[in-house]
């Protein structure tokens, strides 16, 4: 990409930002009366649903809004940055008085619209899922950084001590798809990741010492891709608790979206930390999940895929009754609009720092296809179609939780944009050094 190309991308994608998906959750997510975010729309986001707040959805907001604060003057106004400001700090204000269940700082899952916890199955349990209490430390943590707050920076230290705790221990849940006995998830030393890598940034902000979130930072991208990714490269969901592959349908399986998700977050761990060994492989396995999880028939990528492409599947004997198995069979063939939304950033980021022209095409094929699907036709309600048919049709069902998430495309045009933003600095700072260079021979 030459500048010119860097700078319309930039343009486009911060007019998609604000004239798309900012105005249908501004100012209609913000709950003035009780505080924190509303999102339990249905999937044109015409209707709102509940008033109940799951709490990683909560997290998710708060991580939004502080890092839409932070943004370049150039996408968003110095005004516009003070309300981004102010209703992230809604959100720190109903998490930190409601949020927590006891004093080692574990999250509810579910709070009814005031904020009271409430169960979320017939189980009665609370804090029935730790990837709600990541969401929350993140977002503690980018506020932290935002409005220079070290008490809010304290409180995501603590949480992420009590997250460490918990995982050591095996003392968690990761509702709505437990962990099959036995198994490891990917999941884990990924939300992980991204955590210390938000807590390693927050504290450089702050000018405090980050020295354990980067040895974490690279002890996890470390046993992602030493223990997940298999010997053709490609990153497996579930490993046996001993980093064994496991031959059954769930050891057999892929989901892309988290791949290219993952991909992303270990470049930019990597990046901080000067460690640009991983590029090689990062960029491999890139290549491979497009190999088997793009769909040659229809475009877009499928939501699970078998780890040689096509069809999950394996021996399953025993596994018909976790949820995750039954997710995987009734919704493989969909397409989802947060995978595309992490394939645009991934696919991006990979070819800035490689310089590989393949994952130039393979990112011009998803952004055709992506743009082409998934922004709402509808103008007047504007954000994204959030799940499609295999064919492109929209299909109206629940995929994980009854919500309309913020996140993932917020936070990757974000990440895009100033991905973009950088890049047209770089070709600039080039520029001037040929300009210069070329005065010296004269």
């Amino acid at each position: 990409m030459d500048k010119a190309d860097i700078q319309k991308a930039e343009k486009y994608y911060v007019r998609h930002l604000k004239e798309v998906i900012l105005p249908f959750w501004i100012p209609d997510c913000i709950d003035r009366k009780f505080g924190g975010y509303l999102n339990c729309y249905n999937n044109t986001g015409k209707e709102l649903l509940s008033y109940n707040k799951f709490t990683w959805s909560q997290g998710r907001f708060l991580w939004v809004f502080s890092e839409l604060s932070m943004c370049e003057d150039s996408v968003v106004t110095k005004e516009e940055k003070e309300v981004f400001l102010e209703y992230a700090k809604i959100g720190v204000d109903f998490l930190s008085e409601h949020v927590f269940l006891n004093e080692s700082k574990v999250c509810t899952y579910l709070m009814d619209r005031e904020g009271n916890p409430i169960p979320a199955d017939e189980s009665g349990i609370l804090s029935s899922s730790i990837y709600a209490d990541f969401f929350v430390a993140a977002g503690f943590a980018k506020y932290a950084d935002a409005a220079k707050d070290y008490k809010i920076f304290e409180l995501a230290e603590k949480m992420y001590q009590s997250i460490r705790k918990r995982i050591e221990q095996g003392t968690y849940l990761t509702l709505p798809y437990p962990i099959p006995e036995g198994l490891r998830m990917h999941g884990i030393p990924m939300i992980f990741l991204n955590l210390s890598t938000e807590m390693y940034v927050s504290a450089a902000g702050l000018g405090l010492k980050n020295d354990v979130y980067s040895r974490d930072m690279q002890m996890f991208y470390t046993d992602i891709l030493t223990n997940f990714v298999d010997q053709k490269h490609v990153l497996r969901e579930m490993i046996t608790t001993d980093n064994c592959q496991v031959d059954n349908y769930f050891g057999e399986y892929c989901n892309p979206g988290h791949t290219m998700e993952d991909i992303w977050f270990i470049l930019k761990a990597a990046h901080y930390l000067g460690d640009r060994s991983v590029l090689p492989l990062c960029t491999e396995i890139l290549k491979n999940v497009y190999k088997i999880g793009w769909d040659k028939d229809y475009g877009g990528f499928r939501l699970f895929v078998h780890h040689d492409g096509g069809v999950p599947h394996g021996k399953s004997a025993g596994l018909e009754k976790e949820p995750m198995f039954r997710q995987i069979e009734e919704n493989h063939n969909n397409k989802l609009w947060w995978p595309h939304s992490e394939a645009l950033y991934s696919f991006l980021l990979a070819y800035f720092q490689s310089g590989d022209e393949e994952l130039l095409a393979i990112y011009r094929e998803v952004f055709d296809y992506t743009f082409k699907l998934f922004p709402n036709p509808d103008s007047s309600v504007g954000e994204w179609i959030q799940i499609r048919q295999r064919d492109g049709r929209p299909d109206d069902k629940v995929v994980a939780l009854p919500v309309k998430d913020p996140y993932h495309i917020t936070r990757n045009l974000i990440l895009i944009i100033q991905l973009l933003n950088e890049q047209a600095h770089k070709a600039d700072f080039e520029g001037e050094e040929e300009n210069f260079a070329d005065k010296k021979i004269r």
